[in-house]
Parts: structure tokens; C-alpha cells; sequence
């Protein structure tokens, strides 16, 4: 199977995670920002290969990746059947960061991505799900 940015983060996540740190204390091990941890975790940026390095000596355990192996790669699913199978898990419901109790951090990071609180507003009042319900 063929990794992904996405499933390199969460696989990173994991890692962190048994390792009892957070996002925080991981970024201050590896000399980054909660920020940048969040956003690879998310598979929104890929890591290059010294910060893996850093992660995998800051948890105390190697991150293993494999390169080059001798496996039929999946194809990856097109947007319409991401959208598909998010509904059929998700229903109706519409994901809004901003309803929950954010951090400073949190919210920086979201902002710096174009994802302000007014967006998700405007989002969900023009959404036809939402009027709808």
C-alpha cells in the first residue's frame, strides 16, 4: 500500500501519542511550532527527511519508511468518492473547528490557512444540507 501525506501524519501522530507528548511539547524537542506539527499531522505538509529524522530521535523511536517497494501502489480515490464516502460516514453533519474551545495556536494556524471564522459562517448558511435541517 502506498503512503500518503495523510497517513504518514497520522502514523506520526500515532507515534507521538505513545510516546506521551503533544503537539507542543514535540515541536519544542524538534526546535518548530505546535503550528508545524499540526499541519504535518494533518498531511497538510510533507515532511522532509532531517525533520523525520528529529521527530523519530524526539519520540525515542524509529519512524520506519520504506522506499521503493515492490507493491501495486492503490489508486488514490478521486474527489467525488472522497466526498462520497465523508458523507456516508459524516450524514449532514458539517465540521466547524471554530465550534470548539480552540487554542491560541489553533486559531493562528487555521487563520494563516484562509480558514477564518467567517468562512465557516458563510459556508454553513449557504450550504442546502444545512437549510435542510
Amino acid at each position: 500500500m502506498a503512503m500518503n501525506s495523510v497517513e504518514l501524519g497520522l502514523r506520526i501522530a500515532a507515534t507521538r501519542r505513545a510516546a506521551g507528548l503533544t503537539q507542543a511539547d514535540l515541536a519544542e524537542r524538534i526546535g518548530t511550532k505546535q503550528p508545524s506539527i499540526s499541519k504535518i499531522e494533518s498531511g497538510r505538509v510533507v515532511p522532509t527527511l532531517p525533520v523525520l529524522d528529529r521527530i523519530g530521535r524526539a519520540v525515542g523511536s524509529p519512524l520506519v519508511i520504506t522506499f521503493g517497494a515492490e507493491t501495486e501502489p492503490e489508486p488514490e480515490p478521486g474527489k467525488t468518492e472522497r466526498r462520497r464516502r465523508a458523507r456516508e460516514v459524516l450524514g449532514n453533519y458539517e465540521f466547524n473547528p471554530w465550534q470548539r474551545d480552540l487554542t491560541e495556536a489553533e486559531a493562528k494556524s487555521l487563520e494563516d490557512d484562509g480558514l477564518t471564522r467567517d468562512s465557516f459562517r458563510r459556508r454553513n448558511a449557504s450550504s442546502p444540507r444545512r437549510r435542510q435541517a
